[in-house]
């Protein structure tokens, strides 16, 4: 059973919304039990304080000045009453006397003759908290007997489960508001940030389908630098694809060339080996037999070394003298120049070449190819060869005269078992490969080939990458 999904956008939103509700819950528990206990903690702090403060003067600092400034610094209010013989009665008719000098009305005051009893006999501190009824407080006060003296440290504190309510209630009201407006806007937000991802999705399925698109919606975030990324991977898998595209064209090219290449010497193989069956052999049938069976070792051999250097990933490079390869590559090949008559023009190079690093091997095999193609399909009995260096690379380039056509594809000598012309030289006959290979080991190198046909003259140009290695 398929797994239902819920978009990103509605996720999101409903996240925010629950954290939203869930933080105004809290704050309805806090108002309504914590903060009224709270409160009344830090009022009973506040007058605990002033009566010890009191009770830690000396009696002859326990002035009313004294105590004004206590009860002023703690917003409290400080009465005193000397303990005589009055009743109980007129013992809180001045209470209440001392009370409203200082602006305190109160409605509900009383001292009973037990708390002072109570007062007298113990010094512990006595706490009362009077409600005022309507008028919605409180006066908490402490009351302590201090030699003789009967001493009131009182404040007055609201109904606050009352105002806890209201508080409550209005949050309720303003929340839900609120609570609208922010969903609404979470929503417009978290779409805004949520549309390039529905755009990347819908990119990346149409990349899974081999279809490499990208987007042009690149915000200036995280999704951003993520869109780039997508971007870039669905250029190279494009570029991937046309590369294996390629591959495959010219791996199907390759096979049949190499048919045509192998049914040649094949079919004269069998026609004289019938031959010589057929007791028709004029003494030269065993000669082609065996002429046409290196050819085959020949090929095969090349198509070994053609497949090693496509497979090939790790190239063995040390710092190699390019000159040095070249000069020993036409020593090897000096006399097949001489036999065929053929002159090597190479301009005089007035500084040493820079080392590069390179497998000197595979160099050498680079040489020996393009130096044997020359020689091969020169049609003036010249061959020029130049070097040059520059700040980025040593480049060398070789040429010859040909017969090619001045709207010759030169793309094509670089295709397996291509040959362009029919060689000059019979001795010289290779299997078409040898510019493959060239270019092969050039690109395992990071280096640069390439051919241009300029007035009936091939010239190849390689460049040899100083910082390439």
């Amino acid at each position: 059973m398929k797994k239902k999904t819920r978009k990103i956008s509605t996720t999101l939103t409903l996240t925010f919304s629950f954290i939203i509700v869930v933080s105004f819950v809290i704050m309805f528990i806090l108002n309504t039990l914590i903060v009224p206990n709270y409160y009344f903690s830090k009022m009973e702090q506040k007058v605990s304080t002033v009566l010890n403060d009191i009770q830690q003067l000396p009696a002859s600092k326990r002035t009313e000045k004294k105590l004004t400034e206590l009860a002023d610094s703690n917003q409290v209010t400080v009465i005193t009453q000397p303990l005589d013989e009055t009743s109980i009665d007129d013992f809180n008719e001045a209470l209440n006397v001392q009370l409203n000098r200082k602006k305190v009305a109160l409605n509900r005051f009383w001292i009973t003759q037990e708390t002072i009893d109570h007062l007298t006999k113990d010094s512990k501190v006595i706490q009362r908290n009077f409600d005022q009824g309507k008028q919605k407080s409180s006066f908490l006060v402490d009351m302590q007997v201090i030699d003789q003296t009967f001493y009131l440290v009182g404040v007055s504190t609201v109904n606050f489960s009352e105002t806890a309510g209201l508080i409550n209630t209005f949050n309720l009201i303003s929340l839900s508001v609120t609570l609208i407006v922010i969903i609404i806007l979470i929503y417009i937000s978290v779409k805004k940030v949520t549309n390039p991802l529905v755009n990347l999705k819908m990119v990346a399925e149409e990349i899974a389908t081999l279809k490499f698109v990208t987007t042009d919606e690149i915000p200036n975030n995280e999704i951003g630098e993520l869109a780039v990324s997508i971007n870039q991977m669905s250029h190279a898998l494009a570029a991937y694809q046309q590369n294996l595209l390629a591959k495959n064209k010219q791996l199907k090219q390759f096979t049949a060339d190499l048919t045509h290449e192998l049914k040649t010497p094949i079919a004269l193989i069998k026609a004289y080996g019938s031959g010589i069956e057929d007791g028709l052999d004029d003494g030269t049938y065993i000669s082609v037999i065996l002429q046409q069976t290196q050819r085959l070792n020949d090929i095969i051999d090349q198509m070994l070394d053609y497949a090693k250097l496509e497979q090939q990933h790790d190239v063995k490079k040390i710092p190699t003298q390019l000159m040095d390869i070249w000069q020993k590559t036409v020593n090897e090949l000096k006399p097949t120049l001489n036999q065929e008559g053929i002159f090597l023009l190479e301009a005089d190079t007035d500084l040493p070449l820079p080392l590069i690093k390179a497998d000197p091997l595979l160099m050498k095999r680079v040489f020996d190819n393009l130096l044997t193609n020359g020689i091969k399909y020169t049609t003036n009995k010249e061959i020029q060869v130049n070097w040059r260096e520059t700040k980025e690379f040593v480049e060398f380039s070789i040429s010859n005269q040909t017969s090619l056509p001045a709207n010759f594809d030169v793309t094509k000598l670089w295709e397996a078992f291509y040959v362009h012309e029919k060689s000059r030289n019979k001795n010289l006959s290779g299997t078409g490969l040898g510019l493959s290979i060239v270019q092969s080991i050039m690109t395992e190198h990071n280096f640069k080939i390439d051919a241009r046909l300029v007035h009936e003259t091939l010239i190849f140009t390689l460049h040899f990458y100083k910082n390439k290695c």
